[in-house]
């Protein structure tokens, strides 16, 4: 740990212990949210942005990987005992841990969670927990074009570059696409994100879709904070896009892939 991580550490230690005594003043009466989807339909743009935002706090995929936390955020102090504590008792660790006091100005806080995950093991009661919590305010994020959904995904795997932070061009790369695992991933995507706008139909609920987050981020915004009624503020994204290249130059098959899901309910795929 060098010097700039320990000074971080103590300032957090310090400013837990100024909430905890109520030497800070802090709430607990903030918005709750969650953004909820699956993987490559833009929550990590949606989340770069909330974090932009000076009275928002906005979390990873903290039900993602058992053996790691995500919580994939700077003001967060990580330990063996909270991490046990999540494998344990999640909605414990919900309550203590993520929804815990805040500094007085706090006005959101959230985290990421994916249609799949949390729903093994002792994380199950995760999914019953924060469909009764009826005031939860949902941000359902989807991509309109699934396909591209599906290529991100194969693209990142085959690259293993998740996330451009840096703004600089990545290389083009082609890959071949297999019609069978498009099929079933266009057909569990819709059902996926069918489910849960039923299920967490009695909350509020903002539907959301990358398509327009990326062509018009400030104006999408001001509808998300209206939202999470937090006040309107300007946030520039600290993520960019990954790849340019249009879906006949990505895809090396993708005549192919068009012509067999012609006249089908995913031909509107295909540009």
């Amino acid at each position: 740990m060098n010097k700039r991580e320990i000074a971080r550490k103590m300032r957090l230690q310090m400013q837990n212990l100024a909430l905890n005594l109520g030497i800070k003043k802090s709430r607990a009466d903030y918005g709750r949210f969650i953004i909820l989807g699956r993987s490559r339909v833009g929550s990590n743009l949606l989340r770069s942005l909330l974090n932009a935002h000076s009275q928002i706090e906005a979390y990873g995929e903290i039900f993602r990987n058992r053996e790691a936390m995500d919580w994939d955020h700077l003001n967060v102090l990580q330990s063996e005992k909270m991490h046990q504590m999540v494998l344990r008792d999640p909605v414990a660790f919900l309550d203590e841990k993520v929804f815990r006091k805040y500094p007085v100005e706090t006005a959101a806080v959230g985290f990421k969670i994916f249609y799949y995950h949390a729903r093994e093991g002792s994380w199950e009661p995760v999914w019953p927990y924060l469909l009764g919590q009826t005031e939860l305010r949902v941000i359902h994020i989807k991509r309109r074009n699934i396909l591209k959904t599906h290529l991100s995904r194969k693209r990142a795997e085959i690259t293993d570059s998740w996330v451009n932070t840096t703004g600089a061009p990545e290389k083009p790369v082609s890959v071949t696409l297999d019609y069978e695992e498009c099929l079933a991933d266009f057909v569990r995507t819709r059902a996926w994100e069918e489910e849960a706008d039923a299920q967490f139909a009695d909350h509020p609920l903002l539907q959301l879709s990358y398509e327009d987050l990326a062509g018009d981020y400030e104006g999408e915004m001001r509808r998300v904070f209206d939202f999470l009624d937090v006040n309107y503020e300007a946030v520039r994204p600290s993520i960019h896009k990954q790849s340019r290249q249009t879906l006949a130059e990505a895809i090396t098959n993708y005549d192919e892939l068009k012509r067999r899901f012609f006249d089908t309910p995913w031909a509107e795929f295909f540009e």
